[in-house]
Formats: C-alpha cells, structure tokens, sequence
C-alpha cells in the first residue's frame, strides 16, 4: 500500500497557486484572462474543423438519403436542423463563455458536486467511442495516401479481426496515432495557429473535388434527380415523418458538440465572441459540406462503373476509387494524396481538439489530483486500440445505431441544465463553492446529489424510450405514437425535462439562487475587475449588479 501511495504521490496533477481554494486542478478551475484567446475568427475555424469541413460533414448525406429523403429533402433538413443547432450551441455555450468553466463544472450546478458524475462518466463513455472511431477514419486517410505514393501499399490485405480490417488497415491505424500523439502538447488556447492550417488545406480540397467530378460527370449525377437506386422513397405521411426525423436526426447526430460547447466557449475573450460565430458557421458550413458530399458521391456512381453497388460516401474511399479507375497514374495518385493530406489534417482537429479535450476535461474532473487535458489524451488514445473501432464500423450496426439515437438521452440532460441556468438561476454562480464537495457548498443538495436533475431526466427519457427501442429493432415498423415521439426524440425530450425541472424547483426551491463569490477567489475576471458588492463587470460580459443580499449566502439562510 506504501509503494502505491508513493507512485501516486509521483505521478500527482502539481498544484498551481489555485490549488487551495477547491478541488481541481489547472484545467478545471476558471480560466485566468491569459489563458482566453478564442474571438470570432477562432470560433469560426473551430467549427469548420470539428463541425462540417471534414469526413462526418461530408457524409451527412448518406444517413438522410436512408430515410426515404431524395436529395433535396434532404438539404432542407439539414438547413432547419443546423440552425437549430447553431441556436442551441450558442444557449449550451453561454455558462462557459461567462464564467469560463468547462462542461463538467457545470453539470455540478445542476446535478450535484457528486450527481455531476452520471453525466460525465456517460459523455466519455461517448467520447472513447467517437475518438477511436475518428482515429479509423483518419487512419483511412493515412492508408489511401500511401497507396497513392506507393500502389503497392494495397496488397498488405491480410484478413484480420474477423475480416473487419486488413494488415494494411492496422498499420495505417499505428501511423495515424503516431502522427496526432505530438498534437496533444498543444494547449486548447494555443488552436489558431492548427486550426488555420487545417481550414487552408481542407477548404479548397472540398471544392476543387466538388468541380472536378462535376465537370468529369457533366452534371450532378443522378441522385440529384433520382434516390430510387439507393433508397426507397417515401411518401405520404411517412414523408412528413421522415422529414421530422432527418431534421431531428441533423440535431442527435451532433448533440453531444452541442452539450459540451462550454468546454470550447470557456476560452472566449468576451461571452458575446461565441454568438454570431456559431449562428452563422454552424448552418452554413454543414449545409455547404454536406451537399458537396451528396453530389460527388452522385457523381462517383456514374464516373466509377466499376464500383456498381457500392456508394462511396466517405471522401477516402472516392479518392482511392480514383486513382484506382485511372490505373494508378501519376495524375490521380497526385490528386488522392492531396486530398487525403487534407483529410488527414482535419481529422487531427476532429481527434485532438473535439473529442480528445472534451474527454481530457471529463478525466480532470473525474480525478483532478491524477489527470489534466493532456494526460486524458493519452489514455483515450491507447483506449483506441481497445475499443476496436473496425469492429463497432464493420461489424456492429446496431450498436452504432443505439449510438447514433443517444440523443435520447442526451436531450433531456441538455433540457437539465438549460433550465438551471437560465431560468433557475438566472445565469448566475458561486463558482468557490462549485469546486468544494461539502455540505457546506451550495451545490450540495442531498448528500452531493441534486434528485430533481435526475428526475426531469427521466421524464424526459421515458417517452422517448419505446419509439428508440423499436428504431433500433426495425425501422420499418412503426409503433403508432411511440415512434413519432422518438422522431421528435431531441427537442422533446430537452422541452419536457426543461419544464419538469423547473416545476420542481418551483415545489422544492434550490437554496444559493442568485449567489455569487463576493470577491474574484481564482482570479478569473483580473485583478482589476473584482466581484464585489455593487459593480459592474461589463469588460468581461458579466453586467449583472449584485445586491448585498446576493452575496452572503450564509446570511441568506
């Protein structure tokens, strides 16, 4: 026990000069000014890495066309529902931009300073998940650009893991993690510089494709015009529903980037910096990606003859089917390696800076004497190897259907914490007591644990449950009321445990409503702007005016 309690003692998060005033540790505690470098531009170029200009982006196309949608059905879904995201990621991000603090610190607020962790724990089971599957994808990238350099690359096609990868598959997995490993030495705040990179390289690629197969096929392809080889359309009232789910679908598919905005909008200059941003890059880049998507992919059928039957959705496989069609010229192994460089560069954004912060933070609130941002990386990376993504993206359909509708779940713990925030209450912290798990804390509840959170959740889920639970079984079968509830699973779910939560705390009122620090305890706001009785604090956003009897809770009680 001596020798475990020294390798602890070795390996312990070092403390910063915060590190008295609550349980964290640097990444957890409110963000100092000098560590705030996100303004709009940044914001724009986060959301065109991790949000649209990259592989999911480009293949938003194909899980809507599944619905029974023809293409533009499609974009009108995607238009509705990415405003819509683009809305709710400004209101999810709003508690980070203000009080610079990250998703997890949050969810203390309104789950408890113990009851935060069924949301957490929950969230990296998701990341481990989506970070090992955006490894695969970039890992792809890697292997169609050493085929373009190398067409002998493609023969390393030994069968493993039950056929659902190949020696080639593998190696390219191993080179795609040692590439991205140098990347986590990067702090969050210090993105811009990669982050243009990126967005100089990945832009032009997708529009320069986009001309070329256009101009190759002497048109849009045929799905523009004709779904039916691909799905079967829809009509009638399942129409109208389709079109429900794909709007929702747009929403579910990206629900966790909305849940966890705080943990990117902590680093905002200003709260104000995050808005305009997200409301317009959001839509419009989601829009752009994924109807270039849909239009090569219409295009590869027609150019690629040899591919009959197999629709090359994600831009790794077009790429490799061209230089493949051309028989290996130099021309189209050129024009596979760019484009997979390109790629490649995005998924880096989509590893390292979407999942792996969101997880990394998740660890640093979990076990903040054991991990920071950095140290969480690592572990998700070698987490990657165990979670076998070839296996859940070649061999688990379902699973990745129960993981594509975890909307489910995720919109009524998102309904949670909008109610608490802006209507409970009323945008405003204690942040010292947010980072001490006593009772003494406001946030303590019973026993660390906040039962209206929990049970808002659940009436939120509930609803939705046999509706999912019939999607995952059959989607051809409809269960009259139930499935049209799970169509809606997202807003309904965040509208019902919103106003459950509130009606509770209504019944039982939350106690600290409207307490703040009476002074600046981490620093967070500059030593200039202190939070004290009656000021203003307009250079950072928070113009709220605290009366003397918001800022003593122990005299409140």
């Amino acid at each position: 026990m001596d020798k475990v309690n020294h390798l602890l003692r070795r390996i312990e998060v070092k403390p910063d000069g915060r590190s008295t005033k609550g349980q964290g540790n640097e990444d957890t505690f409110p963000l100092p000014p000098s560590r705030r470098t996100f303004g709009p531009w940044e914001f724009i170029t986060l959301w065109v890495i991790t949000g649209s200009f990259n592989i999911g982006g480009w293949t938003t196309g194909s899980s809507l066309i599944a619905l029974g949608l023809n293409v533009w059905q499609c974009m009108v879904t995607v238009i509705i529902g990415n405003i819509l995201v683009g809305i709710f990621c400004v209101l999810s991000g709003a508690p980070g931009a203000k009080w610079h603090i990250g998703f997890p610190i949050i969810q203390r607020a309104c789950w408890g300073i113990h009851g935060f962790r069924f949301v957490v724990v929950q969230r990296f089971f998701l990341a481990c998940i989506w970070f090992s599957t955006q490894v695969y994808w970039g890992a792809q990238c890697v292997r169609t650009l050493l085929t373009a350099m190398s067409p002998a690359f493609a023969n390393l096609d030994t069968p493993l893991a039950n056929g659902t990868m190949t020696t080639g598959d593998f190696v390219s997995f191993i080179l795609f993690t040692i590439m991205y490993l140098p990347l986590m030495w990067i702090k969050p705040e210090r993105y811009r510089i990669p982050f243009l990179i990126s967005c100089i390289l990945v832009i032009p690629t997708i529009f320069v494709t986009l001309i070329w197969f256009v101009v190759t096929a002497k048109g849009g392809g045929s799905f523009l015009h004709d779904v039916s080889a691909v799905s079967t359309q829809a009509h009638g009232s399942r129409l109208g529903w389709m079109m429900v789910l794909g709007i929702c679908t747009n929403i579910s598919t990206i629900s966790v980037h909305i849940y966890v905005q705080s943990d990117y909008t902590r680093y905002a200059r200003k709260p104000k910096d995050q808005i305009l941003a997200q409301l317009v890059m959001v839509p419009l880049g989601t829009i752009v990606v994924a109807l270039i998507g849909i239009i090569c992919t219409s295009c590869a059928a027609q150019i690629f003859p040899e591919k009959e039957g197999t629709l090359l959705w994600a831009p790794y496989s077009l790429f490799g089917a061209l230089q493949e069609h051309y028989n290996n010229s130099p021309r189209s192994r050129a024009a596979a390696a760019f484009g997979s460089i390109s790629f490649l560069v995005a998924q880096f954004g989509m590893v390292v800076a979407n999942n792996g912060v969101s997880a990394g933070i998740d660890l640093s609130s979990l076990f903040p004497r054991l991990f920071t941002i950095r140290r969480g990386m690592y572990l998700m990376s070698a987490l990657a190897f165990i979670t076998q993504p070839w296996q859940l993206l070649n061999g688990a359909s379902k699973f990745l259907t129960v993981l594509g509708g975890y909307g489910v779940f995720l919109g009524p713990m998102t309904g949670v914490m909008f109610s608490d925030y802006f209507i409970v209450r009323r945008r405003l912290y204690k942040l010292s007591d947010l980072y001490h798990a006593s009772p003494d804390s406001i946030y303590w509840f019973w026993k660390g644990f906040n039962w209206r959170a929990f049970a808002a959740w659940a009436m939120g889920v509930w609803i939705t449950l046999p509706g999912f639970a019939q999607w995952v079984q059959n989607s051809e079968i409809t269960l009259q009321g139930w499935s049209q509830m799970y169509y809606f699973s997202w807003p309904l779910g965040t509208l019902l445990s919103m106003g459950t939560y509130w009606a509770l705390c209504q019944l039982r009122p939350v106690e600290g409503v409207g307490v703040v620090d009476a002074e600046d305890v981490f620093g967070t706001f500059g030593s200039s702007h202190g939070m004290v009785e009656g000021i203003e604090i307009e250079e950072d956003g928070i113009s709220d005016v605290m009366q003397p009897h918001e800022l003593d809770y122990e005299k409140r009680v």
